[in-house]
This record gives structure tokens, C-alpha cells and sequence, in this order.
């Protein structure tokens, strides 16, 4: 999920609850029209908000290593350990939980789940397993912290806003050789290169947020550009209701994650008025925290809670008009997520400081050893 930035942005917490919310509405078939297709909506609205605050971290070690302050080295792997220590606590935490329990089908998936390559393993069946199919997106989350890095360091400056448009027009021609090879429809959706896009999308944004920041703040841009982004949000639905096989579908994610694009935009210099209110509200915020530990367990509390419910008459085929099957899904994912956030995930971040601390002083330890050696 999302890297947290060095200025906290409560809407940024508020859109991660949005998105993480999208997604719950989908898994949990909470009684609401289906047509907006919730859940492909939360995971591409976390994929710009990961392209967005990735890059603007990878942008700000750039400055770093541009102006002597850090070597790029340290940089890459300084980013690759927070991340690491950031996402993989509660996500293997969740996979020892349902493999203890024998929750099918965990423990036959477990070489495609540890190594994060679930996507990999959808796109080879055309199938998504129970329990760890919502993995995928987080295997392409961590391919794309793996790649992203090397762009951000490497490329001069000057080729970042073609690379990333680049980048757009490559993800946008993969999902259009799919369908002209034939290829199972499930890769265009779960591939890192068909995903490029909406990553890309956020690394513009971040780029502009650093480069121009005041374009953000103008309220002429802020509204023909949300104008525009909303009209390509509507074509997008439009185009959901042709085959899969059209090949004008292939603008879907494109046109979506420009929208979404925009209302992170938004989100950095802040939303007024009840959007503001909404996005920075104290529950909005908390979900928003602990969205990832959500987004990791929801599935393993939904299997663990459905005996229950059968047998107070809420189980799967039930419609209840106030939609409390629902509710105590919802509740109980974020209580479960709460619990892994104050006792797993808190107390390994604090221990990620700690170790960032102790790797740039050493580094720093090293360069006037050098620096004295030379004199």
C-alpha cells in the first residue's frame, strides 16, 4: 500500500479509506449497485496514490544523492528496506495465520504468495483463488518498488516527463496485444506492465507537485482539469459496457486513473468545504492508517466470521435491508487491522527508524573516514 510522506497530509489517509472502503463494498457483496465496479476502482485508486507517493519519496532522495548529501547506493536500498519493513510484517502475518488454519488454498500457494508473485500465478491459471487472490495487487505494489527506483535514480531529469507519458501509451499498447493475441483477459488487469499507466499517472503528479507546485493550488487548472479527468472518468464507464474484446477498451484504466489522479491532486493542497471535511474527519483518517492491515486480513476475517454467521441467519445468501451482515464485516476488518496496526505494524516502523538512523550514520561514519583519510 501507499508510503507514508515527511508532511502529513490527512487526506491522503482519507483517500486511502475511500479506496480501501471501494474494495470492501466489492469483496464483502455489500447491497449496493455493482455497475461501479467497486473493487477494480479501490485498487487502481491505491495504485495512483502509490505512484504518486512513491515517486515523490524517490524524487527527494534524487535531490540527496543530486547534491552530494547521500550516495545513490544507500539511497535505493535505504528505500527498498523502509518498504520492505513497511508492507511485509503484517502480509506474512496474515499468510501464517490461514496457512496454520489450513485455509484453502494458502498453503499450496505459498511459493507464488512469499515471493509476491501471486499475479504471476493468476495470469498462468486465469483463475483467482480464494483467500489469496487480493494478493495480486499487492505483487504488483512490490515489482513496481522494485523497477520504479532504478527510473527515478538513473534517468536524467530532463526525460522524466516523457518517460512517464512513454509509460502510459506502453501500458495502454500491452492491454492492446493481449487482446490481439489472444491472450487470457485476467493479464491485462493483474500484469505490472498493464498497470504502468495508472502508476505513471501518480509519478506525473508527483513530479509537477515538486517541479510546479503552484499549478496544483490555481483554481482555473484545478477546475478544467477536474472537469476533463470527470469526462474521461464517464467515457470509461461507457466503455465498460462493450466486450472485453473491443479493443477501445483497453482507455478503461487510463481514463479512471487520470480522474483519480485528480482528486489526489486535489487532496495535497486539500479539498474545501464537506469533501475536505469528509477526507480529513478523524474515523476517515484511522481507516485510512490502518488500510493496508485492512486490506491484507478482510478476506481471512470474512472466512473465519462466515460459520458464524450462518447460524444467525447471516450468512452469504442473506439480505438483510439494514445490510448488518455488512457492518460486522466491516467492523470486525478493522478491528483486526487495528490490532496488527498498534501491535505489529507501529512497532516495526519505530524499529524502520531506528535502522534508517543507524544506516545513514554509519554511512555518514564512513564518508569522513574517507574525507580524513584523504587530508
Amino acid at each position: 500500500m501507499p508510503a507514508k510522506t515527511t508532511h502529513y497530509q490527512p487526506q491522503m489517509d482519507g483517500l486511502r479509506a475511500v479506496a480501501v472502503i471501494f474494495v470492501l463494498i466489492h469483496h464483502f457483496e455489500a447491497n449496493i449497485p455493482q455497475w461501479i465496479n467497486w473493487g477494480t476502482l479501490g485498487v487502481r485508486f491505491f495504485f495512483v496514490m502509490s505512484g504518486f507517493l512513491i515517486t515523490r519519496i524517490l524524487l527527494k532522495s534524487r535531490e540527496k544523492v543530486d547534491a552530494g548529501a547521500a550516495a545513490r547506493p544507500n539511497e535505493f536500498w535505504n528505500f527498498q528496506m523502509r518498504r520492505f519493513i513497511r508492507t511485509m510484517p503484517p502480509y506474512y502475518l496474515a499468510i501464517a495465520i490461514a496457512a496454520a488454519l489450513a485455509i484453502p488454498p494458502v498453503r499450496e500457494t505459498l511459493a507464488w504468495t512469499l515471493t509476491f508473485c501471486t499475479n504471476f500465478l493468476i495470469i498462468q491459471t486465469a483463475y483467482f483463488p480464494h483467500t489469496v487472490s487480493h494478493y495480486w495487487s499487492l505483487a504488483v505494489q512490490e515489482q513496481f518498488y522494485l523497477v520504479w527506483p532504478f527510473l527515478i535514480f538513473f534517468l536524467p531529469k530532463n526525460w522524466f516527463k516523457a518517460t512517464f507519458a512513454v509509460l502510459i501509451v506502453a501500458a495502454i499498447l500491452f492491454r492492446l496485444a493481449c487482446i490481439h493475441f489472444q491472450v487470457n483477459d485476467v493479464t491485462r488487469w493483474v500484469s505490472l506492465p498493464g498497470s504502468l499507466d495508472t502508476f505513471a499517472i501518480g509519478g506525473i503528479l508527483a513530479y509537477v507537485s515538486m517541479s510546479r507546485p503552484r499549478l496544483l493550488e490555481d483554481p482555473k487548472t484545478r477546475f478544467w482539469t477536474g472537469l476533463a479527468t470527470l469526462s474521461l472518468a464517464a467515457i470509461a464507464r461507457g466503455l465498460r459496457m462493450l466486450d472485453l474484446h473491443n479493443p477501445w477498451t483497453v482507455l478503461i484504466e487510463t481514463f479512471e486513473a487520470a480522474f483519480m489522479g485528480w482528486v489526489v491532486a486535489c487532496s495535497v493542497t486539500g479539498f474545501k468545504g464537506l469533501a475536505g471535511w469528509i477526507l480529513s474527519s478523524p474515523p476517515m483518517t484511522y481507516i485510512g492508517k490502518v488500510s493496508f492491515g485492512i486490506y491484507v486480513y478482510h478476506i481471512l476475517v470474512v472466512i473465519l466470521l462466515n460459520p458464524w454467521l450462518e447460524k444467525i441467519g447471516l450468512g452469504h445468501h442473506a439480505k438483510d435491508p439494514f445490510e448488518l451482515r455488512f457492518i460486522i464485516q466491516v467492523t470486525a476488518a478493522i478491528a483486526v487491522a487495528s490490532i496488527s496496526w498498534h501491535f505489529c505494524e507501529q512497532p516495526m516502523l519505530k524499529a524502520r527508524d531506528w535502522i534508517a538512523m543507524w544506516f545513514r550514520n554509519r554511512h555518514e561514519s564512513k564518508n569522513d573516514q574517507a574525507v580524513a583519510a584523504q587530508g
